[in-house]
């Protein structure tokens, strides 16, 4: 006799398979060359940053922009806010690009970016020539650092942006591409071994408290190497784009991890001698990577890739979290594109017959354990996790292995956290997203 679960578990699923169709818009900031910084806030209101000294913001999703800066010799490369008021801007500074004469690395807005001030002042300790990344951990703790030929210079204020300490990382690195910060204390820096592009190994280093001492976890053993652009899709899985100018070989890589950072190993991207630019995941299957002339797409967590249209010389990706559960896109080159998996667009629709749950009990008590049964799903499941309602925080359940339909059903124990409503969600080895409400109480 079959189990009152096996019973009320055999449920019906209408997934199409996930496509990612990237749109040009075409009302986005333009200037005739690569341009490298886009923060999206949430999915309407962002802004876009470029090397003819230009910050222009959007509060409907990029139908219309507002030029909230223009200062010609000023070059910049990296944006990120707080909130919808505090952000901050990056500028490469002198003696590296031509006609580029603003020596301030960092700038500050407090009104969402209709004006901006110079905060060299602020800085203590050493000073960076120029700002190439910036990553807000939290309201407080806000890291910026550059930059590209040098000097390796990160920057830390752990008061919003008032004040700021400064160090040098020369010369377990000698210059700074990106950061990514998994917490205030835990972060990469990923560089470059040389100033000299002609002697220089990529390298990634870790700290784990504050960014006080530093550990390389990661060296390219190829020549004319720096790293370049990185993303974390979750706490334990992440990638990096590796920039060749090495003319000897045509084979391109990037590199990976899935123990949150401790090692790096690379996985092989093109063979076609590419320059390779930004980076950006919407799990930990699904990414993107920029190039000279088109883009790459993966849906299997970077094991393969195919060309994409993203125009040239993609940067940098802003990915916003809606409340959802879809995503929303930017990824900013020569142009602005964007992308979003949701019901709106018909990218990537979930639809769910309530009667048929894919998790039992539902309600189902903090800190329990639930029956998953996925047996109609043709696929493996690589990953699931709760995520709040207002799409804010996610709750990992299980990541990096793989569950077999064949198994079904599953035995997982969910975190124990506050009751409410969530939302369960499984993803496949395609990058196909399965989803459930879920109650949880005490």
């Amino acid at each position: 006799m079959k189990s009152l679960f096996t019973l009320i578990a055999i449920f019906s699923l209408n997934v199409l398979h996930a496509q990612y169709n990237w749109i040009n818009i075409t009302s986005a900031p333009y200037n005739a060359s690569k341009q490298d910084g886009v923060f999206f806030i949430n999915k309407d209101t962002g802004w876009v940053v470029n090397g003819s000294g230009a910050i222009h913001k959007t509060i409907n999703g990029g139908n219309s922009w507002i030029q909230q800066k223009n200062s010609p010799g000023t070059y910049f490369r990296a944006i990120a806010f707080v909130n919808e008021q505090i952000g901050f801007a990056g500028n490469v500074g002198t003696n590296y690009f031509p006609n580029v004469t603003d020596a301030n690395p960092l700038y500050k807005t407090i009104d969402g970016g209709n004006s901006w001030t110079q905060i060299t002042s602020s800085i203590s300790g050493a000073v960076p020539d120029g700002i190439c990344a910036i990553q807000a951990v939290n309201a407080n703790v806000i890291y910026a650092a550059g930059r590209v030929g040098g000097p390796p210079v990160i920057i830390k204020t752990t008061d919003g942006g008032t004040t700021w300490v400064g160090k040098n990382l020369s010369p377990q690195c000698e210059m700074i591409l990106d950061i990514q910060f998994l917490s205030k204390d835990t972060g990469y820096v990923f560089a470059g071994t040389s100033a000299d592009i002609t002697n220089a190994s990529a390298i990634i280093l870790r700290t784990t408290d504050g960014g006080q001492n530093w550990t390389a976890v990661y060296t390219s053993n190829r020549p004319l190497e720096i790293m370049w652009k990185a993303w974390f899709p979750s706490s334990q899985v992440g990638y990096a784009t590796i920039q060749s100018y090495n003319s000897n070989t045509t084979q391109r890589y990037i590199v990976k991890t899935t123990d949150g950072g401790l090692t790096w190993n690379e996985l092989p991207l093109v063979n076609n001698a590419i320059r390779e630019f930004g980076i950006g995941f919407v799990n930990d299957s699904v990414g993107w990577v920029g190039g000279e002339n088109t883009g790459y797409q993966t849906l299997n967590g970077g094991l393969t890739w195919t060309s994409v249209n993203l125009g040239q010389y993609v940067n940098k990706f802003s990915i916003v979290k809606n409340r959802d559960g879809s995503s929303t896109a930017y990824a900013l080159g020569l142009r602005l594109y964007k992308m979003t998996t949701g019901m709106s667009t018909g990218l990537l629709r979930i639809e769910q017959d309530a009667k048929y749950p894919l998790v039992y009990p539902n309600p189902a008590k903090s800190g329990s354990y639930i029956s998953v049964s996925l047996q109609n799903i043709k696929s493996n499941i690589i990953k699931a996790e709760l995520i709040t309602v207002d799409g804010k925080t996610t709750y990992p359940i299980f990541n990096g292995y793989y569950m077999g339909t064949h198994e079904s059903p599953f035995m997982l124990q969910l975190p124990n956290i506050a009751p409410g409503n969530y939302l369960i969600q499984f993803t496949d080895d395609s990058g196909s997203l399965f989803s459930q409400k879920l109650m949880i109480t005490k």
